[in-house]
């Protein structure tokens, strides 16, 4: 919510880092879109990470199946589809843990 009027740097406040709002009011909401700013980027880094992990153990079990019908239930197709899927699960935990360091940020330790 903004009231919309143009500021000079002689009539305009600061609001927030280096941002200029026509009164308190505004310069309140500024840094309340800020912080949901923020708050949003860090719950979606954090959902990234666990979809990372999530994928990395779904990846894991189809390994596992693949190996076990391996050696009890030797059905090529079978054996072929759980390393496909486990492969495939590899891949996306590998994407999705880049996406989640790429969002932290250089600050985070990231990229």
């Amino acid at each position: 919510m903004r009231c919309g009027r143009a500021l000079c740097p002689a009539c305009g406040g600061a609001a927030g880092v280096g941002r200029r709002a026509c009164g308190e009011a505004c310069a309140r909401v500024l840094d309340q879109h800020d912080q949901a700013f923020a708050l949003l980027t860090r719950q979606t880094q954090q959902t990234a990470q666990a979809s990372a992990v999530f994928s990395g153990l779904c990846s894991l079990l189809s390994l596992a199946g693949a190996a076990g019908a391996w050696f009890y239930l030797p059905v090529p197709f079978l054996v072929w589809f759980c390393a496909g899927c486990g492969l495939v699960f590899m891949a996306t935990a590998i994407w999705q843990a880049r996406i989640a360091r790429r969002q932290a940020g250089p600050a985070s330790g990231g990229r």
